[in-house]
């Protein structure tokens, strides 16, 4: 039996275009959240002689004349990225006073690379809701919207002053 040269050149074109026109897969990604209450921080410097309380609405310095320093963990999320794009902090006033709240962030994995900080400070003044503190990649020399390792957030709480809630977005693989 003979075979053609013209069957066997058509052969190897389909089987070379095969091999080299497969487009690469991407993984598919949903931005997502984890998001914690305020009550999960705790002091980061522990004393019974303190005013600051978990409660249902959040972590609370009560405390009239006190501040303290209080550390809110970031649980790291099992991310396309291996990081967060963005790192937030809700805070407010218990009695409508407007008052500075410094809070860091820190980055790295468990200390193992060099860690990186950022401050930034927030007047806070409303007692309904709460007003945001947020970080990316930006803060720490990174690229806008790329993915970073976020330890934990920890605010210096003026007296009368709340942590609501922390939050850390991140982009989730839902598959190809």
């Amino acid at each position: 039996m003979r075979t053609s040269l013209l069957t066997l050149g058509l052969a190897c074109i389909v089987a070379a275009s095969g091999l080299t026109a497969m487009p690469a897969a991407h993984a598919a990604t949903a931005a997502t959240n984890t998001l914690a209450t305020g009550s999960a921080c705790q002091l980061s410097i522990p004393t019974t002689n303190t005013g600051v309380r978990p409660k249902a609405s959040g972590l609370r310095n009560e405390s009239t004349t006190t501040s303290n320093f209080v550390i809110c963990p970031q649980t790291l999320p099992n991310a396309t990225g291996a990081g967060f794009t963005g790192v937030y902090i809700g805070l407010y006033s218990l009695d409508g006073t407007s008052r500075d709240v410094t809070c860091t962030t820190v980055t790295s994995w468990f200390g193992g690379a060099t860690q990186v900080y950022s401050s930034k400070t927030l007047a806070v003044s409303t007692t309904t809701g709460y007003q945001l503190i947020s970080w990316d990649a930006t803060d720490f020399g990174g690229t806008a919207g790329a993915a970073f390792v976020a330890m934990s957030v920890t605010c210096n709480l003026p007296p009368q002053t709340a942590v609501s809630v922390f939050q850390g977005s991140y982009n989730y693989n839902i598959g190809t």
